[in-house]
């Protein structure tokens, strides 16, 4: 089994991104406006690879989505900010940006909701650890 822990890079993603948001964040979670400034963190695919011929798994690839909750007038300008520090923070740890970070229609149109989506290979034994 590749080295792609969900549980424990979700604890230091959570904590990292209150630290440099200020927001609340939480997993698989549609939010109340109460929680808002919001960020839910989910693990959209994590697909495996690299595999030998015994059929064991050489790597995983996690696409992982941020999806980030404002309201107020200001909303669209905050959750820009929020999307770009946790941008910054997905490309420290080596994370791809695959699309976004982006306004999308929410069925709400007083909340506004922006999407990132992150991915990288992490193979048997890496470690995830910041590089820059």
């Amino acid at each position: 089994m590749s080295g792609f822990n969900w549980n424990k890079f979700y604890t230091v993603l959570q904590v990292k991104l209150k630290k440099r948001t200020g927001c609340k964040v939480g997993r698989y979670t549609t939010p109340k406006p109460s929680d808002f400034p919001y960020v839910d963190v989910s693990l959209s695919d994590n697909s495996g690879g690299h595999y030998d011929l015994e059929g064991a798994e050489g790597s995983q690839n996690p696409l992982i989505v941020l999806t980030v909750y404002c309201n107020g007038a200001s909303g669209d300008s905050k959750c820009y900010t929020i999307s770009e520090k946790a941008k910054e923070l997905m490309l420290s740890y080596g994370f791809r940006c695959r699309g976004g970070p982006m306004k999308v229609d929410n069925v709400d149109p007083s909340v506004a909701r922006w999407i990132g989506r992150y991915q990288r290979v992490i193979g048997n034994g890496d470690d995830l650890t910041p590089i820059n």
